[in-house]
């Protein structure tokens, strides 16, 4: 047997004994997304003239050690079951040929596998969801080929060496949710070929680098949240002209909203399919805050058109030029020290579903042009100080929740409980019921016109023709004698009657 494909066939049950007499011989292996429990086969035996292996066994419950690594390997992948204890040990000569290793999602511990080093054929190295802890080797600036490092979500410590500056294939770089310390080594700008760089949730400090913007201009992920930087957004980001989702949140940045962000045009034009490039087994991911929530993308990462700079401390106002990012689904800058108006044209973003502005101090109006965003699922314009009415109409009356408006005491109408005055704005509308009034406003004009055409024939006619003047005030006079005479009778009777 030399091809075995039982992927995603409902099987339930542990791997039988004699599988691992004929296993050595098998080609491609792929029992992925099964309920497959137990030990691992040993995949033992090895030879020269086999071809190199593709085992895939990802997304089953496989549990207990990871006894001894296969020979002759190309593909390996043990990602999504319930495998502990350290990462066996391999080299170049049990495996001169390996590509792709993915191990994540599983509870291996230990330090950095520095076997790994010595594979200088390696191109996807995915320990993420792990629990590895230790430094980064500096001998990983060895694998000239590699393309992916993925490294999230371990308890990885210390500084990233300056050896990753050597990696200039790579083009996804995943650090996240780790504890690394420090400064970005300035060599990581050789990179140049880097598309996703994930340093989100560790304990880097200092300013953000200018050589981020400068030399690495193939960059289309950037994600930096929930970190210790500090001081401006440094202009040269608007360099990024593929960026396509920008995450600073939860960092101590100051200062205002660059203008020349109008010239990120990865968030105005169109999605494209970005990783293309073949990865092995590996699939490109990475967390978004977005509608309230984290959410992780992976197949749909090519849709993830993002600005995420909340909860710093930004100031200035809001600038017209981010509504130029038509292209942005998620805009959030909440929890900042923003004033000011919401920019009049915010219509503008319409393909935008998530747009977060809370906790700023803006002030003024609502503008209407926000019934235009057809697509918005997510609003958040609370503890502001925002006044007047709330406009209606289109897709934003669907967002009926008062909390959406909570903390502006100058807002009225539905949702919120406050009704608007005479001295509020009037009610706002979306563009179809502004169309419905335009008759209305007609009706009006004409009657007001005729009204004074009217009275102006009637004093006319009354100046110039004297018959119709005595007639005019005859009847009047008439009009008055009676109107007297029923209430004097009506005043007598009541006397009578009650005295």
């Amino acid at each position: 047997m030399r091809y075995l494909y039982l992927s995603n066939a409902g099987i339930s049950d542990t791997i039988p004994q004699w599988f691992e007499s004929i296993s050595s011989h098998i080609s491609y292996m792929d029992l992925s997304y099964n309920q497959i429990g137990g030990s691992l086969p040993r995949f033992d035996g090895y030879s020269s003239n086999l071809e190199a292996r593709y085992l895939i066994l990802n997304t089953n419950k496989f549990e207990g050690s990871f006894a001894s690594f296969p020979a002759n390997v190309k593909v390996l992948d043990l990602s999504d079951n319930l495998l502990s204890g350290l990462v066996p040990h391999t080299d170049e000569t049990m495996n001169p040929r390996l590509e792709s290793v993915n191990l994540s999602k599983n509870r291996f511990t230990g330090s950095f596998p520095v076997h790994f080093c010595k594979i200088l054929s390696l191109g996807v190295l995915d320990l993420s969801h792990n629990k590895f802890s230790g430094g980064l080797p500096g001998c990983l600036g060895n694998l000239n080929y590699l393309r992916v490092l993925d490294l999230t979500n371990n308890t990885l410590t210390g500084t990233i060496p300056k050896s990753l500056g050597n990696l200039k294939d790579l083009w996804s770089l995943h650090l996240a949710n780790n504890i690394f310390v420090g400064y970005l080594p300035e060599s990581l700008q050789s990179l140049i070929g880097l598309v996703t760089m994930d340093l989100g949730n560790n304990l880097f400090d200092g300013s953000i680098p200018l050589w981020i913007g400068e030399k690495l201009l193939n960059l289309r992920i950037l994600n930096m949240q929930s970190n210790k930087f500090t001081g401006k957004i440094p202009l040269q980001l608007c360099q990024l002209n593929t960026l396509q989702h920008l995450n600073l949140a939860h960092n101590k940045i100051f200062g205002t909203i660059p203008l020349c962000f109008k010239n990120l045009s990865g968030m105005i034009m169109d999605e494209e399919d970005i990783y293309n490039s073949g990865t092995g087994n590996y699939e490109e991911n990475i967390l978004a805050s977005t509608k309230g929530i984290q959410l992780m993308y992976t197949t749909t990462l090519q849709y993830l058109t993002s600005l995420d700079l909340s909860s710093n401390n930004i100031s200035g106002e809001i600038p017209d030029v981010l509504m130029d990012l038509v292209g942005l689904k998620n805009l959030n800058l909440s929890r900042n020290l923003l004033q000011g108006q919401i920019p009049t044209k915010i219509g503008n973003l319409k393909k935008i579903e998530s747009l977060d502005l809370s906790l700023n101090s803006l002030s003024g109006p609502i503008p209407p042009t926000l019934t235009n965003l057809n697509f918005l699922s997510a609003l958040n314009l609370s503890f502001n100080n925002l006044s007047g009415a709330i406009p209606v109409g289109n897709q934003i009356q669907t967002l009926d929740d008062p909390s959406i408006y909570e903390g502006n005491n100058g807002l009225c109408g539905p949702p919120v409980s406050r009704r608007c005055k005479e001295n509020d704005a009037t009610d706002v509308v979306g563009d179809d019921k502004g169309h419905d009034d335009t008759p209305d406003l007609w009706f009006y004009i004409g009657m007001g016109s005729g009204f004074v055409v009217g009275t102006m024939g009637l004093i006319g006619s009354l100046y110039f023709t004297i018959t119709w003047r005595v007639a005019y005030f005859n009847i009047l006079e008439s009009v008055y004698d009676w109107f007297m005479v029923s209430i004097l009778l009506t005043f007598g009777r009541l006397r009578r009657e009650f005295f």
